[in-house]
């Protein structure tokens, strides 16, 4: 299990959930949300990318938060991340066949707690739980790059330690200490 693979599973989750909770007021979108929730659980081999799950996340936050005539479209990606949690749980071993009902279960039941009692996502908590989405999915997205550049510096810190204890040569140092107190004694002779 990496770091990776966790952020990809947190941002799932919270985004399948957020994502239900802002489709439950219209029939239409939780059709819009199924439809993107049913063609990624079908595509077959399909592993859960971190980039493309942070992407897919963020765009579809921003256009339901700020695009709201296409806000079905923002539904449809964020039912595709709910079913990129049926992936992530397939990659820890979990049988399709019983993810499947376990993960629409659970976007159902929010689904009908944001019906049924206003006060479970009021409009405001939704937009706020959108917006959190959008950024963690940001981050998921560039979090596998990151990590490669740090593996990168450390590597390079590595062998810079090997390179650090070599002997500087004498001719780098004097000619290094000539270009400075050329470029200084040119710098006075140029203001005078």
């Amino acid at each position: 299990m990496t770091v990776t693979f966790h952020a990809v599973w947190m941002l799932c989750a919270l985004g399948a959930t957020t994502f239900v909770a802002a489709a439950a007021p219209r029939r239409r979108w939780l059709v819009a949300l199924a439809v993107g929730f049913f063609t990624v659980v079908m595509l077959p081999g399909m592993q859960p990318d971190p980039e493309v799950a942070g992407l897919v996340a963020s765009c579809g936050a921003l256009v339901y938060l700020f695009r709201p005539r296409y806000a079905w479209f923002g539904l449809v990606l964020g039912g595709a991340l709910a079913g990129m949690l049926v992936k992530v749980f397939a990659l820890l071993g979990a049988p399709v066949v019983a993810t499947v009902p376990l993960v629409a279960v659970g976007l159902a039941a929010t689904a009908r707690l944001a019906q049924v009692r206003p006060v479970f996502s009021p409009e405001a908590l939704r937009e706020e739980a959108l917006l959190i989405v959008c950024t963690l999915g940001l981050g998921v997205a560039v979090l596998p790059s990151v990590l490669d550049g740090w593996q990168a510096a450390a590597n390079l810190n590595v062998r810079m330690e090997n390179v650090a204890q070599q002997t500087i040569p004498a001719w780098v140092l004097s000619l290094v200490a000539t270009s400075t107190l050329l470029g200084a004694a040119y710098a006075v002779w140029s203001r005078r």
